[in-house]
């Protein structure tokens, strides 16, 4: 068995890397067999089922309740990883790693005894949210190392920013990476052949990129599933997350609404998102990650919005 491409998809929270797989997905899983690998920070995947809802071809495997890039988790990602590509035999593997990832040790981890043979890095993506990106790279660490270790930095979207905010989003990851192609998109759209063409680039080049660079460690920031099977009213749901917008970097999931529609909930920093959907998810799940929200009070509040 030859050793299958390996693609790493980074970007931090909100910045669209579902989008981006979605797309892939979309339009070449006529042309490849595609695993897809996602990983979560919190102790549950809402965005596999955007994915499964999509009805296309391909196979995920989901790891959850923390990244993969983490030291203590690293024995369990490499042995999921193996049996996973020898099970399925795909022509490629995409890895969305979380957004709280810090990657820079991906080389090291794909030259393991147990996976060097068996898959190769091809191509790193970076998925950047241009409308917050400023505000983002003063949160974290870890998005500096994302963004250093890329061969291929998206800003997406690009049109939501004046183009001077473009301009100086463009100029500061340019210099966190010289190297990389940057491409400025909208709703992560990038042009199918382009993902995945045959990036020839030094072998040596990630590892050099990542060289002095040490890990951020385990992310500080909560993170809490909450799930009901009972119905929200969309009014109090609203009123829920505009009290503790403030206090989260990101609120997340899947809402049964009171009339049996289904709403998808995304909010970054203060942007709030919510539409309705045509969804399976029959259940509410919302997912919280912030550092100072307090997790017993929003528990209170969450339970009183299903009564």
């Amino acid at each position: 068995m030859a050793a299958v491409p390996f693609y790493l998809v980074t970007g931090f929270l909100g910045s669209g890397k579902t989008t981006f797989l979605k797309h892939i997905i979309e339009q070449n899983n006529d042309r490849f067999k595609i695993c897809i690998i996602q990983n979560e920070f919190a102790p549950a995947n809402i965005d596999s089922v955007e994915l499964r809802n999509l009805e296309k071809p391909f196979k995920i495997l989901e790891i959850n309740n923390g990244s993969v890039f983490c030291v203590c988790l690293l024995g369990d990602f490499i042995v999921s990883l193996k049996s996973f590509v020898e099970q399925e035999n795909p022509d490629l593997v995409i890895l969305e790693s979380s957004g709280l990832s810090d990657p820079i040790a991906i080389s090291e981890i794909l030259q393991s005894e147990k996976l060097k043979k068996l898959v190769h890095l091809s191509t790193c993506w970076c998925i950047i949210d241009t409308l917050y990106y400023h505000k983002m790279i003063s949160v974290l660490t870890r998005i500096k190392h994302q963004i250093a270790i890329a061969d291929i930095i998206v800003l997406n979207k690009s049109d939501l920013v004046e183009s001077s905010q473009l301009e100086s989003v463009k100029h500061s990851v340019q210099e966190i990476n010289p190297l990389a192609e940057v491409i400025e998109s909208e709703y992560c759209k990038v042009d199918a052949d382009h993902i995945f063409s045959n990036f020839e680039t030094d072998k040596n080049l990630k590892n050099k990129k990542s060289t002095g660079l040490k890990g951020a460690g385990p992310p500080t920031l909560n993170a809490r599933v909450f799930k009901t099977s009972r119905t929200i009213n969309l009014v109090k749901l609203k009123q829920l997350i505009n009290r503790y917008i403030d206090q989260t970097i990101r609120i997340k999931g899947f809402v049964l609404l009171d009339d049996h529609s289904i709403v998808s909930v995304q909010t970054v920093f203060e942007k709030i998102d919510i539409k309705r959907i045509d969804n399976k998810t029959s259940n509410t799940a919302l997912i919280l990650m912030g550092e100072d929200f307090n997790l017993s009070e929003f528990s209170r509040d969450f339970r009183q919005l299903t009564k």
